[in-house]
């Protein structure tokens, strides 16, 4: 599982910035928001890929821990990120800290 653990924050961290990009496009009427939004929605898809897989190919949760991760990351999908990758959801998936 280690061989996409830096892709996978990368993705995100991408994803979050194009939707910030986006967003201020669309604020200022710029006529590259909708390439923007696409861009930053398939970087959006990319990122929850990675991170199903990471949560599906843990051996340090529960299965109840990874059912309610799924489906706060496909739900929530920027926020759930958050969570993921700065509320300590990730350390746990990838057994760096315990409950």
């Amino acid at each position: 599982m280690k061989n996409l653990e830096h892709q996978t924050k990368q993705a995100f961290l991408f994803s979050l910035a194009f939707y910030s990009v986006a967003i201020l496009a669309r604020l200022f009427n710029l006529g590259i928001f909708p390439i923007l939004g696409s861009l930053s929605i398939l970087l959006s898809l990319l990122w929850v890929i990675l991170v199903l897989r990471e949560i599906m190919l843990s051996r340090t949760i529960s299965n109840t821990e990874r059912m309610l991760m799924a489906l706060t990351i496909v739900l929530l999908n920027i926020v759930g990120g958050a969570f993921y990758f700065f509320g300590g959801w990730r350390q746990r998936v990838l057994g760096l800290i315990k409950k």
